[in-house]
């Protein structure tokens, strides 16, 4: 094998490294994309289910608790990926 098949064989393994690594990213960011898109929907459906299932009077209160756990979820998982770098 000469030096030329061996530069382009090593360019083409290259590129295919490169197009899976893309790829992954692509998909990555479209997964990120969605979950955050959930993740609205899950909070504001959770919001409705509050005035729904609670008396007018008591709204505020679960409203203040349920904000206060997603405040502490997101801390941790914050955290955590501070932590992890």
């Amino acid at each position: 094998m000469n030096e030329t098949e061996e530069l382009s064989s090593e360019t083409k393994e290259a590129k295919t490294s490169d197009l899976g690594d893309n790829f992954k990213k692509g998909v990555f960011v479209i997964v990120m994309l969605l979950l955050l898109v959930a993740t609205f929907q899950l909070y504001f459906s959770i919001e409705r289910v509050i005035e729904i299932w609670f008396e007018y009077q008591y709204i505020p209160i679960f409203r203040a608790v349920y904000n206060f756990i997603v405040l502490l979820a997101s801390l941790y998982v914050l955290r955590l990926y501070i932590v992890q770098r």
